[in-house]
C-alpha cells in the first residue's frame, strides 16, 4: 500500500498551534498490489506467529501473521476469502519494511 499525507486546517484553542496531518492509505500499483493478495510488511520487525499454513482456507478478515515492531503488535489481516498460495516466513523470522510475507489466492 502506499500511504499519501493530507494536510488538514487546524484551529488554535491556545496561542500555540501544531500542525498535523492524517494519513490516507491507497492502493498500490505493480505486482504486488493489494488486490493480488500479497501480504506485505508494512514496517520492519520480527514474525512472531503464523497463524494459518500453507494451502489452509483463510476467511476475509481472519489474522494471518503477527508482527513485533517496536514493542508493538500489528496483526495482518486476509484481504478477501481465499487461500495461502505461498508462505514465505516462519515464526522469529526478521522481516524489512515491504517484504512479500505470504500471498492469498481468492476462491473462484
Amino acid at each position: 500500500m502506499l500511504v499519501s499525507w493530507q494536510a488538514l486546517p487546524v484551529t488554535p484553542i491556545s496561542s500555540q498551534a501544531w500542525p498535523f496531518a492524517v494519513r490516507r492509505a491507497e492502493p498500490a500499483s505493480g505486482s504486488l498490489a493489494a488486490d493480488d493478495g500479497a501480504i506485505l510488511a508494512l514496517m520492519p520487525g520480527r514474525v512472531i506467529a503464523v497463524v494459518f499454513e500453507l494451502g489452509s482456507c483463510v476467511p476475509k478478515g481472519d489474522g494471518l501473521l503477527v508482527l513485533d515492531a517496536m514493542k508493538m503488535e500489528q496483526a495482518l489481516l486476509a484481504p478477501f476469502n481465499g487461500n495461502v498460495a505461498e508462505l514465505k516466513v516462519r515464526e522469529g523470522a526478521q522481516v524489512s519494511e515491504g517484504n512479500m510475507l505470504n500471498r492469498i489466492e481468492g476462491i473462484a
